[in-house]
């Protein structure tokens, strides 16, 4: 549409990392001096979200055209933390950061500048853009990206050799649908759709294991056949060796898949051969009865989806959860089911089609050391920030402490563990500290130069859903508010 009408739809895509990734239309008012986002709504021809945004992001032009926003650079001037700050040009900001960064590599070397980012926008130029390269090139210390995807990665791959799952809409063709630690109605909201139309059309039945019951456990229906079945906390992995122990026992299996496609059954047989659904029922507080009930109706109900998501990741043992979960569809042959198998995330089906190492791995390139041997920067992992800014971090190695670091896309005070380590570490009177935000955040307070984020609406970008197949590009609909750039703006 052309930019001199008074008012357009602009087309976009949520960058917040969920797996439902909505499409929506910004209206633009243009009938004044600059354009005006004036409303946000779900896109009604997404073919997953289907015009339906969920309460915080019908609210999301509130946080644009907040008075708090941060719109201009700023120079700490009080103490760290105390949110005391000037503003400055950028020109002012670059000089600075650029004279510190080059004096810090001088005097310490690359290592001691360490990027740190993750998901706060998590379309595909703002989380992987420029960043990466820009630091490659410089030799800086790397940031292994591991607070919570990976693990499920990690657990996953262990028993199906990929993090790949089961597309989520695919469900539709599920007569027993399992939420396993997922709270589908709240935080899945646009998957519910898909579950109804699956208990609609197949008759399918839900079972929801929790530890907590939640808006989803609430939708369960006994009349229907539905269930909510709620384990201690912390006891998820020993009610999945005890129904692997039932399956096993009572001739369940499926050997012909087994015998065509997984390694190691005997080994597993032996080791559940102890998890009996008395001795789980101690661990876990569900009756033996019940373990019993589910793990036959697992094995005898086709097709069998079970559906989690990133709630079992964020805790103690996460891995092992996603692990041992996933040796339930292997041992009943579930994936030989249109609508049957595990799923979690269909991130690794994107990026079959997208080459992220185009993104940034080219301008890694390795110095050599005194004997011609290749080196490259060192890793540290970005949820031992606390340790890695107090010099007490194995990873560190060898090499020279932090002595600068550069926050966007994260606002690591709050999401990072051992917060106090965290706020020691940004407390630092040697440590230069440069934050790329939307809002002063509690990292923000301890920064050096604090430079002004753009948001979703103002940034050209691509969506690549984890949680469906549809992606999307995310037009701009108004100019940077204020002197705000973009992430990939910001490193040209």
């Amino acid at each position: 549409m052309s930019p001199t009408v008074e008012s357009d739809l602009v087309h976009g895509a949520c960058h917040h990392d969920c797996p439902d990734s909505c499409g929506w239309t910004v209206t633009v008012d243009r009938s004044g001096p600059r354009p005006v986002a004036v409303k946000l709504r779900g896109a009604p021809d997404h073919p997953f979200s289907q015009g339906e945004l969920c309460p915080k992001v019908n609210r999301f032009l509130d946080r644009v055209h907040s008075p708090d926003r941060i719109l201009h650079p700023m120079r700490r001037t009080g103490p760290k933390g105390s949110g005391e700050f000037e503003r400055i040009s950028w020109d002012e900001a670059l000089t600075e950061i650029a004279t510190t960064l080059h004096r810090t590599i001088d005097e310490h070397g690359s290592e001691a500048v360490l990027p740190y980012s993750d998901a706060g926008n998590q379309s595909l130029l703002s989380m992987f853009g420029a960043g990466t390269r820009f630091f490659n090139r410089m030799g800086a210390t790397r940031l292994l990206r591991a607070i919570c995807g990976v693990t499920v990665g990690a657990g996953t791959s262990m028993t199906n050799g990929s993090g790949a799952s089961l597309e989520a809409t695919e469900m539709v063709h599920s007569k027993l649908i399992v939420l396993w630690g997922t709270n589908t109605r709240l935080t899945n909201r646009h998957l519910w759709p898909t579950i109804e139309q699956a208990r609609r059309d197949n008759g399918a039945r839900i079972l929801v294991i929790d530890p907590i019951r939640t808006l989803t456990a609430d939708a369960v229906d006994p009349a229907r056949g539905d269930r909510f079945v709620q384990p201690l906390p912390g006891t998820d992995v020993a009610m999945m060796l005890s129904m692997m122990h039932v399956i096993i026992e009572r001739g369940l299996t499926d050997h012909q898949w087994i015998a065509a496609h997984t390694v190691g059954f005997d080994e597993l047989k032996a080791a559940v051969e102890e998890w009996t659904p008395a001795r789980a029922a101690e661990v876990t507080g569900v009756d033996a009865e019940v373990i019993e009930t589910i793990a036959v109706d697992i094995a005898t109900t086709r097709p069998t989806a079970l559906r989690t998501l990133i709630g079992p990741e964020h805790h103690e043992n996460g891995a092992m959860f996603f692990r041992t979960l996933a040796c339930l569809p292997a041992l009943t042959g579930a994936w030989r089911d249109r609508g049957g198998g595990m799923s979690r995330s269909v991130g690794h089906w994107t990026e079959r089609h997208i080459d992220f190492t185009a993104l940034h791995r080219p301008d890694l390139v390795p110095t050599h050391d005194a004997d011609g041997r290749p080196w490259f920067p060192r890793q540290v992992n970005m949820s031992r920030l606390g340790p890695v800014l107090t010099g007490t971090d194995p990873d560190l190695g060898d090499g020279p402490e932090i002595h600068a670091l550069i926050v966007w896309n994260s606002n690591p005070l709050v999401v990072v563990p051992n917060a106090d380590a965290v706020e020691r570490g940004l407390a630092r009177d040697d440590l230069f500290t440069v934050v790329h935000e939307q809002f002063l955040t509690d990292t923000a307070r301890y920064a050096d130069i604090v430079l002004p984020a753009t948001t979703q609406i103002e940034a050209d970008d691509v969506v690549f859903p984890w949680g469906h197949l549809w992606i999307a590009y995310n037009r701009a609909a108004v100019p940077p508010m204020g002197e705000a750039v973009s992430n990939t703006e910001l490193f040209r």
